[in-house]
């Protein structure tokens, strides 16, 4: 077996915490390690994990800084061939990791391989099974959604970016280097490094056979979008582009961003947001324009 580091982002979800390292217990690869990094939750999460996980790595950050940080963290601390990253709210099926670093190993053209997105509240339902971006909007197109789990069995699905949960060739990481975290703190920071991994000629898949469960309500939709997201729903997507895209896609991509806006606008109306929201997406427009490289809180 090659060592895989399980790095587990969180903040102030102490008990989905602990629901999913009791997950990975179960796991039947076993020569794992568990990384936690602690945005600087309020919960307890931090005691919870020195008295119950002794055995697991543990990093807190003293004020919060968001997600890219804390995955180039548990990066930089990782010991794995691979690493496996996953969102807190997740639970994982036992040979879910078996099944990763069974097809990884066989094809060193893989940058990245990740399991199939369910929800856990409709297990038999993909949530997410990677997103491909559109030749000319250059907009992230969701695969799968909404469609039986079962139904992707056997399936290896190449696609540009993948969330909430993935595994990563390490030595794939090294070449493209850590999330450039100040500049995209959230909202599009793992396939920021996914898209940069394949840029560099691996590919990126999902496959069919592996699952996890993710808990979110499938019926929030719109609703989860506060202005903190709204700002960085429309920043990451620019800075996104305008780091790794081409000339060509990139002058595809802001020709098509007058339609963004009015979309994220929408989403605001939609939300209850109203003009808070349609402040954050135009301080998300003019921040992004301008390769904003701070966190900002909106």
């Amino acid at each position: 077996m090659v060592k895989v580091s399980v790095a587990i982002p969180t903040y102030n979800r102490k008990e989905k915490l602990r629901r999913l390292i009791e997950s990975l217990k179960t796991s039947t690869y076993k020569d794992i390690e568990i990384i936690v990094v602690d945005d600087a939750s309020t919960d307890g999460t931090e005691k919870m994990i020195k008295e119950e996980y002794p055995d697991v790595k543990y990093i807190r950050h003293e004020r919060p800084t968001l997600v890219a940080k804390s995955r180039n963290d548990a990066i930089e601390v990782s010991e794995g061939y691979y690493v496996f990253f996953i969102d807190d709210d997740n639970v994982v099926e036992p040979d879910t990791i078996e099944k990763l670093v069974g097809y990884i190993e066989r094809h060193n053209e893989v940058g990245t391989v990740a399991p199939v997105t369910c929800y856990y509240a409709m297990p038999d339902k993909v949530m997410y099974a990677g997103a491909v971006f559109s030749k000319f909007m250059r907009r992230t197109i969701s695969l799968y959604s909404g469609y039986p789990c079962k139904n992707l069995e056997g399936k290896v699905i190449e696609v540009d970016v993948f969330a909430n949960s993935y595994m990563f060739r390490k030595e794939a990481i090294m070449k493209a280097g850590l999330i450039p975290w100040k500049r995209i703190p959230w909202n599009g920071e793992d396939g920021y490094l996914q898209y940069k991994i394949k840029k560099l000629g691996y590919k990126n898949v999902t496959l069919g056979s592996a699952r996890v469960y993710h808990d979110v309500d499938p019926r929030e939709g719109v609703m989860r979008y506060n202005e903190m997201r709204l700002y960085y729903a429309i920043r990451s997507k620019i800075i996104f582009h305008k780091d790794l895209d081409n000339l060509k896609e990139k002058l595809t991509f802001y020709f098509s961003l007058p339609l963004y806006v009015t979309f994220w606008f929408y989403v605001a109306h939609k939300s209850g947001r109203g003009m808070s929201g349609v402040r954050a997406v135009l301080e998300g427009l003019k921040d992004g324009l301008a390769g904003a490289s701070e966190i900002k809180y909106v």
